[in-house]
């Protein structure tokens, strides 16, 4: 069952009253995906939208030497579902699969398109939901052919550092743990070179492996890439 609490979780609806939430509560059901299953294939996609509540995503696509490349993560609180309500989009060319178990809640979108008829200030926060992530991904493949593997690498390690950090100068471990593979597949670059960026990195005090856990320093990698956010 869909509740008002449950939809609050998501960052994208959680300004929107009392009677938009119920409206959306009543159209909408839980999903679950399990790894390595499609939550949005290239081909046809499902017309719904996908509000995550837990578990990662990627959206990937094979590069033409046959190697996954990794574009963008979702992660809990973003919405899967772009291309099904913003038409042909930066996102149209890959697909979405689950990285690791999945939850979320579904919207079909024709009963979204009928919830928005009584409220439309859910079609805005919607729409401005994916399109501040569809700004971050043209960052990020804008960032993927004009830096550095290191730069992409501080970036990627900034985006996923902890966000409870209280911006002193100390370690912190990774919202959600991502491997070297993972790593190597997200900023374009072979595992073995990721390897070693993240030896160099290590060397310079931004990050440092604790047990199985790969810890950060978010303030010298904000110094890193000119993030003044986390000053």
């Amino acid at each position: 069952m869909v509740t008002r609490d449950l939809l609050l979780t998501s960052p994208a609806l959680g300004a929107l009253g009392p009677a938009a939430l119920d409206a959306i509560a009543r159209r909408a059901r839980t999903i679950e995906f399990r790894k390595n299953e499609r939550v949005a294939g290239f081909i046809d996609p499902p017309k719904r939208l996908v509000f995550l509540l837990s578990g990662l995503a990627k959206l990937s696509a094979a590069t033409v030497d046959g190697r996954e490349r990794i574009v963008y993560v979702f992660r809990p609180g973003d919405i899967v579902g772009s291309r099904v309500l913003l038409g042909r989009s930066l996102e149209s060319d890959y697909e979405v699969v689950a990285m690791t178990r999945l939850s979320g809640v579904a919207l079909e979108l024709a009963d979204f398109q009928a919830i928005t008829e009584e409220h439309p200030e859910v079609l805005i926060a919607v729409t401005q939901a994916l399109t501040r992530r569809l700004d971050r991904l043209t960052t990020r493949l804008m960032g993927v052919m004009s830096e550095e593997v290191s730069m992409r690498l501080c970036r990627l390690l900034l985006d996923f550092a902890d966000d409870d950090d209280d911006g002193s100068d100390r370690f912190v471990r990774l919202a959600h743990p991502l491997t070297h593979e993972t790593m190597a597949h997200i900023v374009g670059a072979s595992r073995p070179h990721t390897s070693t960026v993240l030896s160099e990195l290590e060397q310079q005090g931004i990050v440092k492996r604790q047990r199985r856990d790969l810890l950060v320093n978010p303030q010298r990698l904000a110094e890193m890439v000119g993030d003044t956010t986390w000053a």
